[in-house]
Formats: structure tokens, C-alpha cells, sequence
């Protein structure tokens, strides 16, 4: 139930003095928060209970940003926070879309609770560009069901065409109909100079427009009819006493004459509010230009602080600072605001304030004794809590190099890193390496190592392609700089590389292969000895392996690796074996796994033991054809290592581990399972690329594998797509694509054509060497040869082979592929008798019954139906319906097709009971003449088929009914 019938709130961003990021959008989900504190303990338990069972690391990475939650959490309910795994070593990418997670689950919780939601965030136009990507993450959430209004409002002429904002707002624009929500753009113009003059008889109860024209004409032209603007005017004409109340006549008194040459040098509202400021005491003055360079809020405590550190020296008279702001606050520059705090109640009052000095360099100085002040005056606690403030007000005004400065800024870049803040991390390490002295090499070489590694990583998520290569460049061309110090450098260049294509992948490749030498570490003998050094290695490590796992497990039998050293080594294998799976290098990836295991097993358990341990596995049943058992054996402890060491991308060695291996053992609504949590686990972590491929498993392969309805498939397509598209995940889309265009050629009944084309994805086969994208294409196109021409099915499986399990090798689908790729064989063997098809069908048959012997639960039907058909060549037909009838000895027979039927059913395959009905009901007619049991079964599959929703295959079985 909703705690209310709805919520609605308004927040606004901060004038940007600062770089902090996701200022606005943190202050406006605390904000929520504070409300929701307000309401019944019932209702704040159910919501406490609610985002403790949704957010688990993700409450740790917002605590800091949204401290409220902690509050309701801790407070309402009993659940325990689990500790957030380190993702010291994941890319930077991973965490920008950790956090874009983290928001969105918390924005469905408390939608959840307030529904409709209407978020009023002013000021968009002081917004950082953290904060604008998070109103962009909430809008286009699919996954967000409740009802959700954002309201945005900025000053049009404070921003430009090619600015941020604007950007995103027109990147919205063209994303609203792809993600179902909508955009209304309202131009708010100023008031008109009629509407001001009934504003002014208003406020001094004028029934009489004509008396008041005059002055609504000096007031629209002063304040462009802005109703904040015309309330200051006022104001200050009140205050200059150019506007009186005549106790006597009981009505206001002007001069237009005299208020014309009072403030005729007077060009806008912040001329306005600093004349009446400068009106002020010096004390209050300097008061109210420290308390500006402390954003839009502040607390009593900061600005004590400053006050203390900086006032004017009046001896014993020194003024009170609370004293202070309470005239500030009856003067109506700041109102209260939280507890102990105030906020200015306009940005364009802060804005005069600011700059009461009149003086850019004297402001940026008078920034920098401020953020000086703080940095001596807070504790670590209250400095963590203020750091970005406290830095930029430094960096605004100081211009010598203290290396204490420059480590002040690596420490806002890394926070901002953390933050996934990476324009503010880029300026701070900017800032930084500025800073540094002229012999930083020589006595500051860690904080320059540490500024420029961070500065390369950051440039390169940016796309600044320029400035990461300057960072780069500056270590790589230092001859004193070791093999490790190049380390960072070369992994952050390697990772943008691995992003591209095929050429850029292989040049990723070399430069891991070149950094394994520099770092001492012999990778190969040779490239023409590199198949057979892959072999001998898989053995060598499997028996290691095998040794180790015969004891006890890995987990409780090693320690964990510490030398920096090896875990670069690691880092640089695993990267190998990636690359050069996705290059189809089998031999090279088969190696780089076997050196992490036996890195793994020498020097002890890192956070990519679980993957060379898996992959090794995998490559030694495709390349040894390992015993299956020992496969599973891998795979299970892979999981085990999981435990204590986390690993890089936890979810991705989730999704590996089933759809390479476990799906071949266990029940694939089990897998489901499994893949739904590797998504959840992936996304919490950042790592969307494993999310994607995961949430494709569950959402859509393995309910086709299981032959669930294509309607219902059908439906999940375009939202799935979009959400990859949106993660920019598109090889995992395009699968998808490929997919759902194949399966609307089934349902539409399209001719009987076998191309992948239509009006999803109409590329046609995808280009040649595409990996995993053309194994996929493959299988698809195969599906489709096999629902509309067995023999055509046929012919393509002589023609290509086992080319889906030589793209993809162990992937569970394959188990699908080889089946059909069987029936299509033997239905061509039972037609022509022809060798080449009995020779290939009778392979699959014997592959798919040692798949069964080794416990594959999912595929009883397969080896029942593949055994009818290997059965059924040895009978002969007969030639006429009389033979059949006096004939006996095809019950053996019949038998396994009965059973494949009843097996195919009681695991609810719709499409395989259609196919098992199907061959039934063509080995009745065919062999034993039998039209009844024929038309009965033949009937039968038809409906399957039906009820699956292949439409072109129910019409080519219904005409067959009604001519034969």
C-alpha cells in the first residue's frame, strides 16, 4: 500500500562554486527522506524494511551522499547491511554504472512507497553534470512501474546551445518514445509591464492603475518583470526612502523623479541587493561574502569557524556571529533552513554577495583564505564530509606550487572517482598536477605517480584521447621509471583498447604480452609452438588442479596472493585470455587461463583465481575433451573462491559458470535462478556488460530453450533491447535483435524464407570473425531452416558442422543446436537412406547420449526421440496399408517415441513435443501405414505448434492434413 497518496517536493542546485558531485539530486532524495521521518513509525518501518531488502551494497555507497537513510534504516529496521565488496579493481565504467544502479533502486523503493512522486528540482542551470546523468537514469527506468514527474526549471540565458544541460535535455527528447515516458517544455516568460503595475497596487493596496503606472515602468525596466527582482526593487526603494508610508493620508508616497535619479546608474537586481548590502556594517559585509563562498546552505558551526579564524579586530567588542545572521535574515538575504543551517533565498542574493568586493582576483583570493581557514580549522571527519568545498575554494584562488595542495587534490580526485564524478576527478588531478613542485620527480614521486595515473584513467573514460596520452606519455618517456611504475599506465590504455574492435583488440593483446616481458614474466615458447605449449599446459595445470581438489578445497587449502607484482601479472593474464577468446585464439586464451591458476596455486588466491580456475576447465573439456565431471569440478570450486576472495566481476564468473558449464548438469529453471542473481549481482558492482549478458540468459534463452510460448517472448523484446541499447551494450542487444527477428518470421509465418531479415534487424548474416555475434546468428538461422525445410536443415548441417560449438564452445544453447541439427539428419536418413546423413546423425545421437550419461537433466527427450529415429532406419516399409495392418514388430519402436513425447511434456517443452508428435506421426505413416494414428498425432502437433505460436509451421502441417 502507498504510505500517501502521493509526495511532491521541490530542491535546487547550488550556485557552482563547487564541483561536487550529485549535490542536488543527494540533498533532493534526503529531503524525501526527511519527509518520510515525519510519518508513522508503520510507515517508516515498511520503507526502512523496503530499501534494506532492495539496497544492499548500494546503501553503502549512498550512506555518504544521503546520510537520512542511515536514519531509517538503522533506526526501523532490523535488518543487517552486508559489507560492500571492494571494487578496487573493476573499471571505471563499472562504477559509473554502479552508481546509476544504486539511484535507480533507491528511486523505485521510494516511488513505491510515494506514487505519484513529482520532483521539483530549480536552478538546473547551477546543476553538475553528475546530478543531470542521474535525472536521465530515473526518467528513462523501465524497470520503474510507479509513477514519477520531474519538473526541472532553469534561466534560459543562463545557458548555451552546445552547454551540458541543454545537451541532455535534447538527448531525452530523442530518448522519450524509445523509453516510454514524455518531456512537455514550458517557457515561463517574465511578467509584462501590466502584470507588474497590478503586482505594485497589490502590494500597497492602489485600487487606481494610473497612480502607479509611472513606477511599474521604472520597476520592468530594472527587473525585466521577474517577480523576485520587482520584490528586491521595492524593497531597496523602501530602504533608500524613496518609498514612504504617509501615516497621515494612510497610503504609500514615491517621487518618480527622484527615484529615476537616485538609481539611474543602478544596471541590475545584484546592483540592487549590493547597494543595500554595502548600506550594511563592515562586519556584516565581510559576514555575508564568507558565508557565499559556502554555497547555497551553510551551518552556524562552518561559518563560526570562518568568523573566528578571519573577523575584523574590535577588541573586546567583537561581534556575535549568531547576532549577525539574524539580521542577515531580517534584511531577507537568508531564512533557516535544517537544523543549526541557513540558505540564501536567492541564488542571485549569493551571487551579490560574492562578489561585494567588485574585484575578480581580490574574490578568488578572499575564496582561498576561506577554503585555507576550513582546511586548518575542521578535523578529518568534518574535512571528508566538506572536502570538495574545501578544495575548490583553495584552487579558486592559490597559485603556489605546495605539493600538501597537490594531495589535497588527488585526495577530491579520488573521492570524486569514487563518486564516479570523472569531469570533477579530471579538474582535480588538473589542479593537482599544477601544484606540484619543479622536482616532484626527484621528492614527490609517489603523489605524481599517483596524480597522472589517475589523470590517464579519467581522460580516457571522457574520451579526452589527448589529454590521457599527455599523462601517459609523461612516465612512459622517463627512463628511471620501472616496469611497475608503467604498469597503471599501460592497463588503463589497454582497457580502452579491449572496447574497440577487432585491430584495436589486437594491439590490446601485444601491449599485454609486451608488459608481461617487461615485468619479467615468460609467457610462450614460440608462436609456432604455442598449440602444443596450450595442451601440455591445460594438462600439467589440471593434474595440479586435480591433486589440490582431491584433498580439500582451494579455498581452505591457499592464502591470498599480496606481492604487487603478481597481481599485475594476473591482471595482464586475464586480460589475454579474454581477448584472445573473443579473437578466437583458442590456444593463447587456453594458456593465459592455465598461468593464473598456476600463479594461483604458487602464490595464492586473487581476485581472478575463480576465472582461471572456470575458464581452465571449460578449455580443457573443448581442447583435452576432459572428463565432463572434472568440467563441473572446476566449475564448483570456481564458485567456492568466490567466498572469500571477491573477485573482479563476481556476476560474470556467476554467468560463465552456468552457461559454460552447470546448465549441462543442472535443471535449467535452476539456472534461472542463477542468472537472475549473476544480473543483480553484475549490476550492483557496475559491471553491466556480464548484467546484460546475464538478464539475456534468464529473460530470453533459456525460457526459448524450455519452449515457452513466442508471444510471450515477444513481449519482452523491445523493452530488453532498449535496456541494453541504453547501457550501451549493443553486441548483447544485437543478439537479442537477431533473436526476436527470427522468432517473428516464425510466428508471422514470412514465406519460407530462411534469411535473418525483417524489420527488427535487417543486416542480413552478420560479417565473418564476429565471434560470439555470428555463433548466435548461426543457431538462429539454423532454428529457422529447422522450422521450415528439414531437409534444407539438413544440407546446412553438412555443409557448416559443428561451426555454433566452434564459435561458441560449451555454451548450454549448443545442447538445442546439436538436436535439432540431429532430427533435421535423421528424418533426410530415414527419407533417402543416404550414408552421409545416418553417418552424421548417428555422431549426434552417441554426443547426446554421453551428455545424458553424465547427468544432464534437461535433455531426456532428445536421446528417447534421437533413439526412435536411429531405430526407426532399421525397419523397412511397407509398400501398401495391407502389409502394415498384418504386421506386427514396430512396438519397440513406437515405444521410444511415446516415451520422448510424455518426457517432452512433463518438462512443459512446447516445441519439442510438437517435433516428437511430429516424427511420430511421419514414422506411422511412412513406415507402418497407419493414417489414424497419423492424422491423430500430426493433429497434435499442429496444436504445440499452435499453442508455441509457429505460425508458418502450423500452415505447412495443415495443408499436409488436408491433401494427404
Amino acid at each position: 500500500d502507498k504510505l500517501e497518496k502521493g509526495l511532491f517536493f521541490e530542491e535546487n542546485f547550488v550556485l557552482m562554486i563547487s564541483r561536487e558531485p550529485y549535490s542536488g539530486v543527494a540533498k533532493a532524495f534526503g529531503t524525501i527522506c526527511q519527509q518520510l521521518l515525519s510519518t508513522k513509525k508503520e510507515s517508516i518501518a515498511a520503507v526502512g524494511r523496503m530499501i534494506a531488502n532492495e539496497l544492499h551494497d548500494e546503501m553503502e555507497i549512498l550512506l555518504p551522499l544521503i546520510p537520512e537513510l542511515k536514519t531509517i534504516v538503522d533506526k526501523y529496521s532490523s535488518l543487517t547491511r552486508h559489507p560492500t565488496h571492494p571494487t578496487n579493481h573493476g573499471s571505471l565504467e563499472d562504477g559509473q554504472e554502479r552508481w546509476k544502479y544504486a539511484f535507480r533502486l533507491l528511486s523505485r523503493v521510494l516511488n513505491a512507497a510515494y506514487s505519484p512522486m513529482v520532483l521539483v528540482l530549480d536552478d538546473l542551470h547551477w546543476a553538475d553534470a553528475s546530478s543531470l546523468q542521474v535525472i536521465d537514469y530515473l526518467v528513462s527506468d523501465l524497470q520503474n512501474t510507479n509513477r514519477l514527474m520531474i519538473i526541472g526549471c532553469y534561466r534560459s540565458e543562463e545557458v548555451w546551445g552546445g552547454g551540458t544541460l541543454l545537451s541532455r535535455i535534447r538527448r531525452l527528447d530523442e530518448k522519450q518514445e524509445k523509453y516510454s515516458f514524455y518531456i512537455t517544455e514550458i517557457e515561463l516568460q517574465s511578467c509584462q509591464e501590466e502584470t507588474v503595475n497590478e503586482m505594485l497596487m497589490t502590494m500597497m493596496s492602489v485600487k487606481d492603475e494610473k497612480e502607479t503606472e509611472e513606477l511599474a515602468e521604472i520597476c520592468y525596466r530594472h527587473t525585466a518583470g521577474n517577480p523576485f527582482f520587482v520584490l528586491q526593487f521595492m524593497l531597496m526603494l523602501e530602504n533608500e526612502s524613496l518609498l514612504n508610508y504617509d501615516y497621515e493620508l494612510h497610503k504609500w508616497a514615491w517621487s518618480t523623479y527622484q527615484i529615476e535619479r537616485q538609481i539611474r546608474y543602478t544596471s541590475g537586481v545584484v546592483d540592487l541587493l549590493q547597494g543595500r548590502m554595502k548600506k550594511m556594517s563592515e562586519d556584516l559585509q565581510l559576514l555575508l561574502q564568507y558565508a557565499a563562498c559556502l554555497g547555497t546552505s551553510f551551518t552556524l558551526s562552518t561559518i563560526d569557524i570562518i568568523w573566528k579564524e578571519h573577523q575584523i579586530d574590535h577588541g573586546d567588542n567583537a561581534c556575535d556571529t549568531a547576532s549577525m545572521l539574524k539580521v542577515m535574515q531580517e534584511e531577507t538575504f537568508i531564512e533557516e533552513y535544517g537544523n543549526n543551517g541557513f540558505r540564501w533565498v536567492h541564488d542571485r542574493v549569493q551571487e551579490a554577495a560574492m562578489s561585494l568586493t567588485g574585484n575578480v582576483a581580490a574574490s578568488a583570493s578572499f575564496k582561498c583564505k576561506v577554503g585555507k581557514a576550513l582546511l586548518s580549522a575542521l578535523n578529518e571527519e568534518q574535512l571528508e564530509d566538506e572536502l570538495f568545498d574545501v578544495v575548490d575554494l583553495i584552487n579558486r584562488g592559490n597559485v603556489a606550487t605546495r605539493p600538501e595542495l597537490a594531495a589535497l587534490n588527488l585526495r577530491a580526485a579520488i573521492k570524486a572517482k569514487s563518486l564516479s564524478a570523472f569531469e570533477s576527478a579530471s579538474k582535480y588531478v588538473e589542479f593537482g598536477a599544477a601544484m606540484l613542485p619543479r622536482d616532484h620527480w626527484t621528492f614527490h614521486r609517489e603523489l605524481t605517480l599517483d596524480l597522472y595515473t589517475l589523470g590517464a584513467e579519467t581522460e580516457i573514460v571522457l574520451g579526452n584521447n589527448r589529454a590521457a596520452a599527455a599523462y601517459c606519455n609523461a612516465v612512459f618517456q622517463r627512463d628511471d621509471c620501472s616496469a611497475m611504475e608503467k604498469v597503471p599506465f599501460r592497463m588503463a590504455v589497454i582497457r580502452k583498447l579491449s572496447a574497440g574492435d577487432a585491430e584495436l583488440k589486437k594491439k590490446a593483446l601485444k601491449m599485454c604480452l609486451d608488459t608481461l616481458r617487461d615485468l619479467g614474466h615468460k609467457f610462450s615458447w614460440g608462436k609456432g609452438l604455442l598449440p602444443l605449449q596450450a595442451i601440455l599446459s591445460l594438462r600439467r595445470t589440471m593434474k595440479a588442479l586435480k591433486k589440490r581438489l582431491g584433498t580439500k578445497s582451494l579455498d581452505a587449502s591457499l592464502g591470498e596472493m599480496t606481492d604487487p607484482r603478481h597481481l599485475a601479472i594476473v591482471q595482464l593474464l586475464e586480460r589475454i585470455g579474454y581477448l584472445s577468446y573473443t579473437l578466437e585464439l583458442i590456444f593463447t586464451s587456453a594458456l593465459g587461463n592455465c598461468h593464473i591458476v598456476d600463479m594461483t596455486l604458487k602464490h595464492g588466491k586473487n581476485f581472478l583465481s575463480s576465472f582461471g580456475i572456470l575458464n581452465v576447465g571449460i578449455l580443457s573439456g573443448i581442447v583435452m575433451k576432459e572428463n565432463f565431471g572434472t568440467v563441473v569440478a572446476c566449475a564448483e570450486e570456481a564458485l567456492s573462491v568466490l567466498k572469500s576472495v571477491p573477485p573482479l566481476r563476481e556476476g560474470q564468473i556467476m554467468w560463465s559458470t552456468y552457461g559454460f558449464c552447470l546448465c549441462w548438469k543442472k535443471d535449467l529453471s535452476v539456472c534461472m535462478k542463477a542468472f537472475e542473481y549473476a544480473y543483480q549481482s553484475s549490476m550492483r558492482i557496475g559491471d553491466v556488460e556480464s548484467a546484460m549478458w546475464a538478464l539475456s540468459m534468464y529473460q530470453i534463452w533459456i525460457p526459448f530453450v524450455l519452449g515457452t510460448k513466442l508471444a510471450r517472448l515477444l513481449k519482452i523484446f523491445p523493452r530488453l533491447v532498449s535496456y541494453m541499447e541504453e547501457h550501451y551494450q549493443y553486441e548483447a542487444a544485437l543478439t537479442i535483435k537477431m533473436l526476436w527477428q527470427g522468432l517473428l518470421n516464425l510466428t508471422t509465418g514470412t514465406g519460407r524464407s530462411t534469411k535473418l531479415e525483417g524489420s527488427v534487424y535487417s543486416a542480413g548474416e552478420p560479417p565473418r570473425n564476429a565471434g560470439f555475434i555470428e555463433g548466435i546468428a548461426h543457431l538462429i538461422v539454423g532454428e529457422m531452416y529447422f522450422s521450415f525445410s528439414y531437409e534444407s536443415a539438413a544440407e546446412r548441417s553438412i555443409r557448416f558442422g559443428g561451426k555454433f560449438e566452434r564459435i561458441c564452445p560449451a555454451l548450454f544453447l549448443g545442447m538445442t543446436e546439436i538436436f535439432h541439427r540431429g532430427v533435421a539428419l535423421y528424418v533426410m536418413a530415414r527419407k533417402t537412406k543416404k550414408r552421409k546423413y545416418k553417418t552424421r546423425a548417428a555422431k549426434i545421437r552417441k554426443t547426446v547420449k554421453q551428455w545424458v550419461k553424465q547427468g544432464n537433466p534437461n535433455i531426456e527427450h532428445y536421446d528417447l526421440l534421437l533413439d526412435a529415429e536411429h531405430a526407426s532406419l532399421k525397419l523397412k516399409s511397407y509398400d501398401s496399408e495391407h502389409d502394415a495392418k498384418s504386421t506386427e514388430g514396430y512396438e519397440a519402436v513406437e515405444e521410444l517415441y511415446q516415451k520422448a513425447i510424455e518426457s517432452a511434456n512433463r518438462l512443459g517443452h512446447l516445441q519439442h513435443s510438437a517435433v516428437c508428435n511430429e516424427r511420430y506421426a511421419d514414422f506411422l505413416l511412412q513406415t507402418c501405414w497407419n493414417k489414424q494414428g497419423w492424422t491423430r498425432h500430426l493433429s497434435e502437433a499442429v496444436r504445440l505448434y499452435e499453442e508455441w505460436g509457429a505460425v508458418g509451421k502450423v500452415k505447412e502441417l495443415k495443408l499436409k492434413l488436408q491433401t494427404i
